[in-house]
């Protein structure tokens, strides 16, 4: 499938997406807060429409800042994913995106690998 790109009002977050071993993998840049969630989320969710069963990595290296709005959106894309019997795994969180995980406990529900290469071998193997 092809790679696309979108971009969130003002060039805030722009989200790359490729697919790679039955995944589909969203490269996200910027900021996820409140004027940017809502394009995460509905990139997710058209990133995963044409998997039977959604494998989706979130390759959060390029990301600057998210707030509770981010974090609700990652919930919301987990969950949508696991409805469907797929999963996801956040690859190369930033401190800011590792520490919310952490102190919220959704790191003990939603993968996190150092590399999107590992998180590709960790969503297959679910």
């Amino acid at each position: 499938m092809a790679a696309s790109l979108e971009e969130a009002p003002q060039g805030r977050l722009r989200i790359h997406t490729e697919y790679a071993a039955s995944c589909a993998v969203l490269h996200v840049h910027g900021e996820i807060d409140v004027l940017t969630a809502d394009v995460l989320r509905e990139r997710a969710a058209s990133a995963a429409a044409p998997l039977a069963r959604p494998r989706l990595v979130l390759d959060l290296d390029g990301v600057s800042f998210c707030d509770s709005s981010g974090l609700n959106a990652l919930i919301t894309v987990w969950k949508a994913a696991r409805s469907r019997r797929g999963d996801m795994v956040v690859a190369r969180p930033p401190e800011v995106c590792r520490r919310i995980l952490a102190r919220t406990g959704l790191d003990q529900h939603i993968g996190v690998s150092p590399t999107v290469a590992h998180a590709l071998r960790r969503i297959a193997s679910r």
